[in-house]
């Protein structure tokens, strides 16, 4: 069990609020390239745009990681995220084409890259290191269950008419402006570890960047592990534009089938065993981690390249089913590492910046990689795009072991 103080105490339930209405929001990340597909009729390269935007916004992320570097409190921008970031979904209902959906899309991730980094100051100031991932862990998997339940109940409401998409997107957008509003309740004070200088536009501008750079030059454990994580984003984003291709397209499933794949099975893994993997990843070097959660998603993409040499069969789709199951496992333990495996290498200097070198580089993949796969998917066919994914993933893991091999020896 838990031993939480008081202040714990209040955190970890404001926190359970707003990831219960977060839940809602993140559905929407989830079906939102089947919606465009299907609704909207976009075509494959719209597709891949549009599974771009969550990693390219990310990129912004070390813009908002400096602002919040001088912020002594960080509610002001969980304000700033739900009335602009969240209450833009609102104006779904006047959508009449990808264009105007993308436009829509492009705010609401724009803001998410917000998110990381400040959620981050929440779990290194509020929660001590024994707690701080079984916590978040606890948290994820309430968000992860309610996204499972909505995605499947917009799966069955958009089989029956599939423009009661805008609806649904707008009053999630309200359930998200909730949601972070209450983030915003979680009062916290950087005291030591936040830099008080005030910014200047040019170095709002500049200095992120040159911040950025520093951080991976001093702590050079910390940029190895963010270059595995660049290696493992990397096959992770040539699958992007390639599932929801290869579900409508190749396998010709329904709102219900592609919703029960992507939101549902995959998500199974990390509403059971986020808690427990928080619970490992308190204990365990982040580098060792990664190398189990790497291997572990390689089986992704292979059980997905069989189930590509069984089309036709009648028992494809649960081929399918299946590789999203594997996914799930796998990510159950990712979303821990992705979202605070950078408090480790901060040690006591704000993780802010931290984090929003992760998350940036995170976005400077998503770049290039999703169209990477779209030009594999077009040119080579979609079998291969799931085995160059999955050898990327091998690498990486096998990198993950070397840095924790480094690591210990320290």
């Amino acid at each position: 069990m838990l031993k939480l103080n008081s202040s714990e105490k209040k955190t970890l339930l404001l926190l359970v609020i707003a990831g219960f209405l977060n839940g809602f929001v993140i559905s929407t990340f989830q079906i939102q390239d089947v919606i465009a597909k299907k609704a909207l009729h976009s075509l494959n390269w719209q597709i891949t745009v549009l599974v771009m935007l969550w990693p390219i916004s990310n990129i912004f992320s070390i813009w908002w990681g400096k602002i919040l570097e001088h912020s002594r409190s960080i509610s002001k921008y969980f304000v700033l995220t739900a009335i602009i970031g969240r209450l833009v979904l609102i104006f779904m209902f006047f959508v009449n084409n990808y264009y105007q959906y993308l436009g829509i899309l492009i705010i609401l991730f724009s803001f998410n890259a917000l998110i990381s980094p400040a959620q981050n100051s929440i779990y290194q100031l509020k929660f001590t290191n024994k707690n701080r991932g079984m916590i978040f862990g606890f948290v994820v998997s309430i968000t992860t269950l309610v996204s499972i339940i909505t995605s499947y109940a917009i799966g069955k409401i958009l089989d029956v008419d599939e423009n009661l998409y805008k609806y649904i997107f707008m009053i999630i957008g309200v359930l998200g402006c909730v949601s972070a509003l209450i983030m915003a309740m979680i009062k916290i004070d950087k005291k030591d570890n936040y830099n008080s200088k005030k910014l200047t536009l040019n170095e709002m501008i500049f200095e992120p960047i040159k911040r950025g750079i520093e951080v991976l030059r001093k702590n050079r454990d910390f940029a190895i592990f963010q270059r595995n994580f660049f290696i493992y984003g990397s096959a992770f984003m040539l699958l992007l534009p390639a599932i929801p291709i290869y579900l409508v397209e190749s396998l010709g499933m329904s709102y219900t089938q592609t919703f029960i794949a992507k939101a549902i099975v995959a998500s199974l893994g990390i509403l059971f065993l986020s808690p427990f993997a928080g619970k490992i990843h308190d204990k365990k070097n982040p580098a060792f981690f990664t190398t189990i959660t790497f291997a572990i998603l390689s089986l992704y993409p292979l059980i997905l390249f069989i189930s590509c040499k069984m089309l036709g069969s009648l028992y494809v789709n649960y081929i399918v089913y299946f590789a999203f199951f594997i996914y799930g496992i796998a990510m159950s333990a990712m979303v821990i590492s992705w979202n605070i495996s950078s408090i480790y290498f901060a040690g006591s200097e704000d993780v802010s910046m931290y984090q929003s070198v992760h998350v940036t580089l995170t976005g400077l993949r998503g770049l290039v990689m999703p169209f990477l796969g779209y030009l594999i998917l077009k040119y080579f066919g979609i079998d291969v795009v799931f085995v160059v994914a999955f050898m990327i993933f091998l690498l990486s893991s096998f990198l993950s072991y070397r840095l924790y091999l480094q690591i210990d020896k320290k």
